[in-house]
């Protein structure tokens, strides 16, 4: 009987949320007239020469991110954009922005007093819009302030919003956009700051009986406060009554296809639709070019999408009514299918299990094909060294068996080899340790996609593996189908053995079974680096031929390099984790070596 052996993470269960938000048709609202002050500091030369007075009453401007106090200043990493559009933080208002004024110019309707005959200024718009909701971007310098903000219709009539309140510019809530520094207007010194100090968002909702009148301007009076209100601008969610779609269910999906389809209410007076899809949930605006436009349907098969992605989407409506374009709809997203893959290829697994691999599968036998859905093959340090880089099954116990399948493979144009490196290593050790008397890992091949299996190799308790890395090699011959899966099956079978260890795979490889003339006379260049894992030095076991090194971090980014026949490398730099060193030779050849920074 085996003694309990410590306690095993299991593996995490991911859960996902989505927020509904209501489908918006986000407009920036540019003003003609109003503003009375330059608070924002911007181009070249002191904060004086670009702004006209401070934000806060006591010396201190904003700043574009364009300010520079001399012309070989360095450059500031922070501020408002040059371009004057703000994108909205706030979570609720996807794909909401605000257009700043003129950064040369007054962009500041800025009212300090509370008494009334000086308390208010009034901001007139190019063109006058119709909305349901209407947005304030505004904060409070040197604390916070109170308004009432009076929305002026073309038709002269008007709706006043009573006690709007407008944060302090350090630390408020409901903020659009925060971190962009401010300036002294006195002695030029910058403070930088990664969360102030903030403008601030506000939302006016129109009464129904207003939404379809078009807003000439917005008056704003400050009636209680300390602070000093400083209004930059106004957005709307524009009236339409052209109706976004609802979106449907996704349809057929395929590796590089998505049916998308949506409803209108019956009263809707859709001509046409727009379809806009991207790989980042950023909403669309009004000015984003859609993908796809002059669709007279409700369903609409998407083109030419990558494989094994995430996708989002919205769709608009084009009505022959009075407002011709409906707002975007809400998002919708998929994923599509994971595609065949032609070689040459490498899982390195520095992403586990890898880009549609699948783990999640369990029981059964090759004869039979999986029957289950647990999964047992994890992430972890090869062959017990550091905590992640390769795949990893644990036998421990009866009852443990589980499959790592691959993506398929499309190998009908040439002869192809797979090989992988491989090993043993007793259970959080680097360690040897024997398999058990009726364990099994078995390393698989399907021509057809996965519903059948045929072994390629076996190991057990007469070959088990060693705690060295081994590389495993073998010629596709007469495996040439389009759809090629690999698998690895590993079973504790029956008999409750004592040995109680991983096995671990690494650097899964496809290539081009033909070697290039140039690779068959090349000589194979071998070489080492110690210690692994090391602590702050590398050292290269033979550097006579090295041309340049480079590290690499698990992302792939190149963290360091280093030129010449270099022997020792410094990397005390680096924080601990894997690292992928490449060493350059001066034939042109390469070696790439996995290693540990404890």
């Amino acid at each position: 009987m085996k003694v309990k052996l410590p306690f095993r993470a299991l593996p995490a269960i991911a859960l996902f949320a989505a927020s509904v938000l209501s489908a918006q048709n986000f407009q920036p609202m540019p003003v003609q007239s109003g503003y009375t002050a330059d608070v924002i500091a911007n181009d070249v030369g002191p904060a004086s020469n670009s702004t006209s007075e401070d934000v806060d009453g006591v010396s201190f401007a904003f700043v574009a991110r364009d300010f520079k106090l001399t012309a070989t200043s360095t450059p500031i990493t922070y501020g408002l954009p040059v371009n004057g559009i703000i994108n909205s933080a706030v979570a609720s208002t996807p794909g909401l922005s605000f257009n700043l004024g003129d950064l040369y110019g007054n962009n500041s309707l800025k009212i300090a007093s509370n008494t009334a005959g000086s308390n208010s200024g009034t901001l007139a718009f190019v063109t006058p819009l119709a909305a349901f909701k209407v947005y304030m971007l505004a904060t409070g310098g040197s604390g916070p302030c109170t308004v009432n903000v009076t929305v002026n219709f073309t038709d002269t009539t008007s709706q006043t919003f009573s006690g709007v309140s407008i944060s302090d510019w350090y630390d408020g809530g409901n903020y659009a956009i925060r971190g962009i520094g401010r300036i002294n207007r006195n002695n030029n010194v910058l403070e930088a700051n990664s969360t102030n100090p903030r403008l601030y968002q506000s939302m006016l909702t129109i009464d129904a009986a207003n939404q379809t009148k078009p807003i000439q301007s917005i008056t704003v009076t400050k009636v209680s406060g300390s602070g000093i209100a400083n209004v930059f601008a106004f957005s709307a969610d524009a009236y339409t009554d052209c109706v976004a779609p609802t979106l449907q269910p996704v349809g057929t999906l395929t590796s590089s296809s998505a049916q998308v389809s949506w409803t209108v209410p019956g009263s809707v007076q859709a001509v046409s639709y727009d379809v806009y899809y991207s790989t980042t949930n950023t909403a669309p605006t009004t000015s984003t070019a859609p993908n796809h436009t002059g669709i007279t349907g409700t369903s609409f098969t998407i083109p030419s999408l990558s494989s094994s992605t995430v996708y989002y989407y919205w769709v608009r409506t084009h009505c022959s009514s009075a407002t011709a374009q409906s707002g975007w709809s809400l998002s919708g997203t998929f994923t599509t299918l994971c595609g065949t893959v032609v070689p040459s290829y490498t899982n390195d697994f520095s992403s586990f299990p890898g880009t549609c691999w699948t783990r999640n599968l369990s029981g059964g036998t090759p004869a039979t094909g999986p029957s289950g859905t647990t999964a047992y093959w994890e992430s972890g340090g090869f062959l017990g060294t550091g905590s992640g880089g390769s795949a990893t099954i644990n036998l421990y116990n009866t009852g443990r068996t589980g499959w790592l399948k691959t993506l398929p493979f499309n190998l009908s144009g040439a002869t192809y080899k797979v090989k992988f490196d491989y090993g043993v290593a007793a259970y959080a050790s680097t360690d040897a340790s024997p398999m058990g008397s009726d364990d099994i890992i078995q390393f698989l091949v399907s021509n057809d996609g996965g519903t059948t299996w045929t072994v390629l190799e076996t190991w057990n308790e007469s070959n088990a593996p060693t705690n060295e890395s081994t590389q495993y090699v073998y010629t596709l011959t007469g495996y040439n189908s389009a759809n090629t899966v690999f698998a690895f099956y590993g079973t504790d079978g029956t008999v409750n053995d004592d040995p109680d260890y991983n096995f671990y795979v690494d650097n899964f490889t496809v290539e081009n079974a033909q070697l290039s003339t140039l690779e068959v006379k090349k000589d194979v260049k071998k070489v080492s680096v110690h210690p692994n894992p090391f602590k702050d030095v590398l050292y290269i076991s033979d550097s006579r031929e090295v041309k340049s090194v480079t590290v690499g971090d698990a992302s792939g980014r190149t963290v360091k390099t280093f030129t010449g026949s270099v022997k020792e490398l410094d990397l005390n730099m680096l924080n601990t984790g894997l690292y992928f060193v490449t060493i350059y030779f001066k034939d042109g050849s390469q070696s790439t070596v996995k290693t540990i920074k404890k």
